[in-house]
Order: C-alpha cells, then structure tokens, then sequence
C-alpha cells in the first residue's frame, strides 16, 4: 500500500470535501517504511546478526515462554542486547523461531499468545533501533519430515495456519519487517537430508507457494507488499538446490517482493568443524565455493530482479584461529558487498573454542561485541588484497622441473582450480609427440561437474581463451565465463580432442573460466590459453562455410581464418566485426536489438 496523496491542480474546497467525506484512506506514520520493493529493501540492506539459540529453542517448559528461549544456554534477549547490536554496525537482525511448542494442536494450531507477545516485544526493541528484522519458522520438525516429498500437502496445511497468524499479529509493521518462510527445510534423518532430490526440492517450492499466497491473500496492513524470503530445499548453496528454486505465483503471475535466502558456511571443513584451522583468501581450494555462488546468485537472481540474502554464514572458532577467521570475515564480506547481498552472521553464543559450533560474536548479557575485529573485517571487507597482474597464461599440465632436477607434472591448483573437486591428473595429453604428457581430469560421477578457476585479474581486458576437451564417452562439456550470462560455449566430445575458443571482453570485478559437463562422465581438460588481444576482431560470420551451427543458447557460433568455430563476446552485447564495415555496422546495429529483446525475454521467462 502506498500513501494517500492529493493532487495541486484540485481546487482547495473540493480538496475539503474529499477529505471530509472519505471514509478510508491509507496512512502511514511519518517515517515509516512503505512502497519499496525488494530490490530497493535489500539494496538499503547490509550486514547482519542472527540471534541463534534462543526463541528457535527447543526445550524448556511448554507453559514458560522464557523457560525455551533460555534452555540452550542463552540469558533471556533484552533491549540492551538489541541496542548492541546496532553499536556493533549491524543493520539487521534475523530472529529464529520455533513455533510448534507453543501451538495448539486441537485449535487450528493456535499460537499462545504469551509466547506472540513476547517475541513481538524483542522485535519492537529492534525495531525501535531502526534494524531490518526477519522473522521466521526455525527448528520445525513437521516442516523438516523426514518423508517431506510425500507429506508436502499436510505440512502446508499447517504451515499457512501458523503463517495466518504471524501475518495478523505483524500486519501493521512497516517493511522493516520481513518474513521469512522457512529455515532449512528438509528430510531430516533421511540419508540424503542434506542434498535432497528432484522430489525434495518440488516440496519445498510447494510450501514456498502456500506461503507466499497465506501472506498475500492476509488483506491487512503492509502484508500485501512485505518482503517475503523463501529457501530452496534446506537453504542449500549447492547448485542443484539454487537452480531448483522457483518463483511462487500470486494470481497467476510471479510474485513480486520476493528475496532468495540461501546459507553459506564454506569451505565446510573450516567453518563448520575444527578439521581445517586456517584459509587463504589466494587459494581456490578455500574460495571457490563462495565465489562459485555470489556468481550463480547474481545470474539466477540478481540479474532477473530478484534480491538475495545469505541468510546464515560465519566460521567457528577452532582453537582460537583468530587470524584465519579474520582472513575469512573480509573475503566474505567483500565479496557479498561486491553482489550486493546482504549477509547475516550466525551467532549461537558457544564460548568455546571446540566442536565445529562455536560462534560467538556478541556478549548476550551485555551486549558489548566480543569480535569487534571480526564484525569490522564482515562490514567493511577491508583484508581484500589486490588481484595479481594480468599476464598471458598457458596451463598445459605438462611435467616441468620443480627446481630440484625432478619432473613433476603441474596440478589442476597450479592452474587455480579447486585440487579437492578433482581427480589426480590423467595420463592423457593432446600435445602431439610428448613422451609423458598429462591433463585435467574432472570425474564427475564422484566429484563436482564443474570445475572454475579465478579469472578477475584479467577484468577490462580483451581476452581470446582457448582449450581442448576430450572424454572417455561421448559428453558434452561447456567452456563459460561467469562474467557475461552469455558467455559460453559447447561442445560435444569423444575420445577425440575438441578445441574450444572463447573471445571476451571481460567485465570490472570478479570472473571465472568454467568448465562444465552435461553427464556424469569423466572428461578431461588440457593446454587452457588466456591471452590478452586488442580487439574481438574475428574474420568471418561463417557464411562462406558449410556447417554453420546455433547452440542451445542461439547464440551463434563464429569461425576465425582457419575455420575453426569461435564465440565472441563483450560484456553486454556479441561484437561482429565483418569484412566490409557497412554491413557490418547495419548487422550489429540489427543484432543489438535482436539480443536486447532476447535478453529481457530470458529475464521475463526466468522469473
């Protein structure tokens, strides 16, 4: 709902009249926040702190409201807590809760109302500091049955119950409130809780779709235009679960307001157990999983105007690694700041330094921050160092002297990729007449599909990529660059060498040379050139040859002088540079156009 306003050119008498003889008219308090939509509601967003173990408890006594919310250890929250967080530099605040303790079964699962009203005191004290507050359903083991791809229609029975009565009880909070449908929906005890299935995953877009529509339909105060948060299956950043993720409909159209919440604890190892102490902002081994999903969130979601927010993220203290979570505090933090995407911090109040669940970061009794540097590092991102200077590259796996006189053949990690999401290097290699040549091997059956390594030094540069590809079975393997959601190219493969070429004009910020498989196979990737060029000149559209083909993407394919098939691009439009440039300026003119058209048709279709 949007403000009231009465035009200049109406006359003051009948301006009177009006107003004397309306009967409802929408306003709102001076201030308050109303009108925006999601997009403008996270860009206004930062970073933020989750008020973990507490309210999203699961013991204590049914008939005490305090009695839950301190049975995992935590004092009671309080105001002083609040005020702390926004002395911190915190400008969100996400409040689990767990709702069913608390409900009546027998009544349409009624919520106590001393339980409402004691979390709506602690989100009037965030709301009185100005904060963005998210509330939402926490550790639901309805939500989280183990058979949810089976019981999805009993689950959202309740689900739009409980949500019915949060949505009354919250109707006139402004659009600094923000629900949010779920935490980690999943079936939980089952041997593939954690990644889930095709079936998972249409579950959970069901119940983000009785959600959406029990807020929407609510009728009263800000519930039509609230910003509503929905995960995939169990707020996973794989990249299954984030392409699974879809749009629910709100009278036959996608609904609008909608923001993507996804957790991020990566690498898992390192902030989540106490099995790796230390990260390295250089390494991609500690990287890639973070840079992997600010691009995928940026294309699923960003780049179709639909906002995320890493909802949960942070690193336990393991035998206090200060330092290591220092270097990870800034990478993180600057690399959601650089997507604009908001990321909150989880904060269970652990103390200890053991067990892979220690994340404490704001003192509960006082509110004082207790990892001042830590919060600093996560707002400001201030530990990113510079990237390296661009230079020519070839990454050709061959043995080479490792300066003692031996030959060692060189790592997938020499070349920047990921060593943990690849097998050892293969005995396989293109380069015609080597007596011992080696390549990349991605096995995708037990290991990732797709493997990227960290191109962004190359930003604002012209570049021409070259690769060649190969299988043990026929496959076929993608070459892309993250930078451009048209950059790519395909290619099926065999037992053959393929030769993939990429011209592209690489965008400020982060980018990644991808390859990626269609099927799990084995592939092999070897001899992968990134050099710098002055133009994306190439000397031919192909039209003079036979064969010329159209991906799936009808991005069409281009040769060079020799007729190899080459893709051009730049950062928002492919570039033909033709042989006669009269007709090369009335084709790019047309073909602008052309890809303009495509390009909102994609966003359109992909909401």
């Amino acid at each position: 709902m949007k403000k009231t306003r009465l035009f200049k050119s109406l006359p003051i008498l009948a301006a009177i009249v009006f107003l004397l003889n309306t009967t409802s008219i929408d306003t709102f308090a001076e201030g308050e926040l109303t009108g925006k939509s999601a997009t403008e509601i996270v860009s206004m967003m930062d970073k933020g702190w989750n008020m973990g173990n507490t309210f999203d408890a699961t013991d204590g006594k049914k008939d005490d409201v305090y009695s839950q919310e301190t049975s995992w250890g935590n004092p009671r929250a309080s105001k002083e807590l609040i005020q702390g967080v926004k002395a911190a530099g915190f400008n969100t605040i996400r409040i689990p809760v767990t709702w069913y303790r608390f409900e009546d079964k027998n009544n349409n699962y009624a919520i106590d109302e001393a339980f409402m009203a004691r979390v709506t005191e602690i989100v009037d004290y965030a709301m009185d500091e100005g904060l963005f507050v998210i509330i939402n359903l926490h550790h639901e083991k309805w939500v989280n049955d183990k058979d949810i791809d089976k019981n999805y229609v009993e689950i959202g029975k309740r689900l739009k119950a409980t949500w019915s009565q949060i949505a009354d009880n919250f109707a006139d909070y402004d659009q600094h409130l923000i629900f949010e449908a779920m935490n980690e929906p999943r079936a939980q005890g089952a041997n593939y809780e954690w990644t889930g299935n095709k079936d998972c995953y249409a579950a959970v877009n069901y119940l983000n779709d009785v959600f959406v529509n029990t807020i929407r339909s609510n009728g009263k105060g800000h519930n039509g235009e609230r910003m509503l948060m929905i995960p995939g299956y169990a707020a996973s950043s794989s990249q299954n679960v984030l392409d699974s993720i879809e749009i629910p409909n709100v009278g036959g159209k996608p609904a609008e307001n909608i923001c993507i919440s996804v957790h991020c604890y990566s690498p898992y190892e390192f902030c989540l157990t106490d099995k790796q102490v230390a990260f390295d902002p250089k390494r991609s081994a500690d990287t890639s999983d973070i840079t992997r999903l600010m691009s995928s969130c940026k294309r699923l979601f960003i780049d179709n105007g639909i906002p995320v927010i890493i909802g949960e993220c942070g690193c336990t203290n393991s035998g206090n690694n200060n330092d290591a979570r220092l270097e990870w505090f800034a990478f993180f933090g600057t690399q959601t700041k650089a997507k604009g995407i908001p990321a909150i911090v989880w904060d269970n109040g652990a103390k200890g330094s053991t067990g892979g669940e220690c994340h404490r970061y704001i003192d509960r009794k006082t509110g004082e921050a207790v990892a001042a540097d830590l919060i600093e590092a996560f707002i400001k991102g201030e530990k990113e160092e510079a990237l390296p200077e661009a230079a020519d590259v070839i990454y050709d796996f061959e043995p080479h002297d490792d300066g003692t006189g031996k030959l060692v053949p060189m790592g997938p990690s020499d070349a920047g990729f990921d060593q943990k999401h690849l097998s050892n290097q293969a005995k396989i290699n293109h380069t015609d007449g080597a007596k011992v040549g080696f390549s990349m091997k991605v096995d995708t059956e037990v290991e990732a599909m797709t493997v990227s390594t960290d191109i962004s030094r190359f930003a604002g540069k012209n570049l021409k990529i070259t690769a060649w590809v190969r299988s043990d079975e026929p496959n076929t393997v993608t070459m892309n660059v993250s930078s451009d959601e048209d950059g790519f190219f395909t290619v099926n493969t065999s037992d053959e060498w393929q030769e993939l070429t990429l011209y592209v004009g690489l965008d400020e910020g982060r980018s990644f040379l991808s390859f990626s498989a269609d099927e799990e196979k084995t592939y092999y990737v070897d001899d992968i050139s990134i050099e710098m060029v002055d133009t994306l000149d190439v000397i031919s559209d192909g039209s003079n040859l036979p064969d010329k083909t159209v991906n799936a993407d009808q991005t069409e394919e281009y040769v060079d002088e020799n007729g190899n098939p080459v893709t051009v691009l730049s950062v928002n439009i492919i570039i033909i540079y033709m042989l006669s440039s009269v007709v090369g300026v009335t084709l790019l003119a047309v073909l602008a156009i052309l890809i303009g058209k495509r390009k909102k048709a994609k966003k359109k279709n992909k909401r």
